[in-house]
């Protein structure tokens, strides 16, 4: 992983130096080719001169400049060649590390991260910001070489035919680099809001996809148009004082070259008609102009180019920077942690837990125990800190030390790792990729080679999938759409059920999974999901213990103990046929609940 830095320079350094045994030879092909470049105008002056004296008798001296020039030629083009190769390539690895990199880090960062920056944000860096960094430290990176050994080549050798001349051309030069770094600062300026106006625009596009059906169902497309047209306009604000920056600062460069050539052409002809040149000197002094101005105009695309790449590394730079707080603990072996939850009991004790925006507490003094191979029922209403409860077993947030334990095990001491290895959470609100039933069940660990045909299909009958998998035009091989916009919320949540079910774990906890379905599937799903305890023809039981998280009596039937949830308390507890005895919030929803039933 790249060093921890705030500046940039130092990042971008960590990446160059990979590659520097590319970087170095490039460095030698480019020096070699403006080498050539340098020394052809020589061989230029030596012919144009000669054909002014004596040429018949020295006819094959003529001939051997001409084959030296084109052996010359010949050369820089392979070399020229060579040297974009050297650089290029490791312009193009870098950019992959750096997406491997931004990645491996997007995986380890937490949930809040991603409450307080939108997925559009991010896909925005990651397509549009790393590609300015691969240009630097391909194109950039070599155009500044080529920039710097030329600028120091060609000069010398106009130094050599004439300094006075060689100071005629200097000051023009002086005087468009000092407008073009005028106006470099308000090119910048202009990218940098660009770029943020872009991440905005992404992540409002990426919203408004996800929820397309709310917007058309609550006929907020006015709105959602309308926002975008202000984003996007603000983009085009941005993106046209660019336009007009840069049709001041390139016209000035590339129109160099030409005035170049007419100050030589006045001056030399000048020095010409003095005996002061020879027209083979002015001739090469007209090609040593025209390799000073190609420099000189590529200097402001550079210019541009390294800006905006710079620009777009900060950007990469909060990701790749940010803090991992749980980074220090370490992995327990196979072993250790499969002892660890098989022998133990999990303890919740005294927990209390409040948002960091909240003024009270989600969770107040909440005690209770699961142990090996106990099925555990949590009830309570919307709102009562059921989820909450559940993001701190599985910690998806962070509860603190001195609450969670397993045996005498702290889980907070405990690495992300272990903890998302041990305890696995079937959500309320699944999320499927787009791509196939069986990609979408099989999709973590490199399970898909190794899970037999017969094990898939055992998972499918027990999630109530397999007669629905069979009637898809493709059966399992069928496309789920994007978020799985092709099926039904039951049936994204029983998909996202036989994906949990498809591998042991030591706690399975499902968070309201059996909300979207009617309740003949439910009971159906309760009593496969009761067999994942059981080891079944020698092979161990897909789960240790069970958490049946629900605001569903119906589901609570079966647990061996029950805990009822409310405004972050556990305000009873026990089993389903005491419970439905006394008075309370349990007895309420079981009454109701069956008179709904029936």
């Amino acid at each position: 992983m790249p060093p921890k830095t705030t500046n940039k320079y130092v990042l971008l350094g960590y990446y160059i130096k990979q590659h520097w045994l590319s970087y170095s030879l490039g460095i030698i092909a480019i020096l070699a080719t403006n080498w050539i470049a340098v020394s052809i105008p020589e061989y230029i002056r030596l012919s144009i001169d000669l054909l002014n004296n004596d040429l018949e008798s020295r006819q094959d001296l003529l001939w051997e400049y001409m084959l030296i020039m084109l052996g010359l030629a010949v050369v820089m083009i392979f070399v020229r060649t060579l040297s974009r190769i050297l650089f290029f390539n490791p312009g193009r690895a870098i950019e992959c590390q750096i997406k491997n990199d931004m990645f491996h880090k997007l995986m380890a960062l937490q949930k809040d991260y991603y409450e307080a920056n939108p997925s559009g944000n991010i896909i925005s860096r990651i397509n549009n910001d790393i590609t300015g960094v691969r240009m630097i430290c391909g194109f950039g990176l070599m155009q500044c070489f080529n920039i710097t050994s030329a600028l120091s080549m060609t000069p010398f050798k106009m130094w050599q035919l004439s300094p006075s001349l060689t100071l005629y051309c200097i000051i023009p030069i002086l005087l468009v680099f000092t407008a073009v770094r005028l106006g470099m600062r308000v090119l910048v300026r202009n990218m940098q809001a660009r770029m943020e106006s872009l991440q905005r625009l992404s992540g409002f596009t990426v919203s408004s996809l996800s929820a397309i059906d709310l917007i058309k169902s609550q006929t907020m497309r006015k709105w959602s148009k309308g926002r975008f047209e202000n984003e996007n306009q603000e983009m085009l604000r941005r993106s046209m004082k660019i336009a007009w920056t840069r049709s001041f600062v390139l016209p000035m460069l590339s129109n160099l070259e030409h005035f170049l050539k007419l100050l030589v052409l006045l001056v030399g002809g000048l020095m010409v008609i003095k005996a002061e040149f020879t027209i083979g000197q002015l001739t090469a002094f007209i090609a040593y102009s025209a390799l000073l101005t190609f420099p000189l105009m590529g200097l402001g695309w550079v210019t541009t180019m390294i800006q905006q790449g710079l620009v777009g590394l900060a950007s990469i730079q909060t990701v790749l920077q940010q803090k991992l707080s749980r980074s220090h603990l370490k992995s327990l072996t196979q072993t250790g942690l499969k002892s660890l939850f098989a022998e133990n009991r999990l303890t919740v004790d005294n927990l209390s837990y409040r948002y960091p925006l909240s003024n009270k507490d989600t969770l107040k003094n909440v005690s209770f125990n699961i142990k090996p191979g106990q099925v555990i029922g949590l009830l309570g209403r919307i709102g009562s800190g059921k989820s909450t409860l559940v993001n701190g077993l599985n910690r998806y947030l962070d509860m603190g030390k001195g609450s969670i334990f397993v045996g005498k095990q702290d889980l907070a001491e405990l690495s992300d790792n272990d903890i998302r290895t041990c305890i696995r959470t079937v959500t309320q609100e699944p999320f499927l990729f787009s791509d196939t039933v069986e990609n979408n069940i099989r999709f973590s660990e490199a399970i898909n080679e190794s899970e037999s045909p017969e094990h898939f299909r055992k998972i499918l009958r027990s999630a109530a999938m397999e007669e629905e998998v069979g009637r898809f035009p493709e059966q399992e091989k069928t496309m789920v759409g994007e978020k799985g916009i092709m099926l039904s919320g039951g049936q994204k949540q029983r998909i996202s059920l036989a994906r949990a079910m498809l591998k042991p774990c030591s706690l399975l906890i499902l968070d309201n999974v059996l909300s979207a379905v009617d309740y003949e599937t439910e009971r159906f799903l309760l009593q496969e999901i009761h067999k994942l305890l059981k080891p079944e023809n020698g092979m161990p039981a897909l789960a240790g213990s069970l958490l049946i998280v629900s605001h569903r009596v119906t589901s609570m039937e079966q647990a061996d103990w029950i805990l009822v949830l409310d405004e972050g308390k556990i305000v009873d507890q026990g089993v389903h046929t005491d419970l439905i005895q006394r008075p309370g919030y349990y007895q309420q929803m079981w009454e109701l609940q069956n008179e709904n039933g029936s």
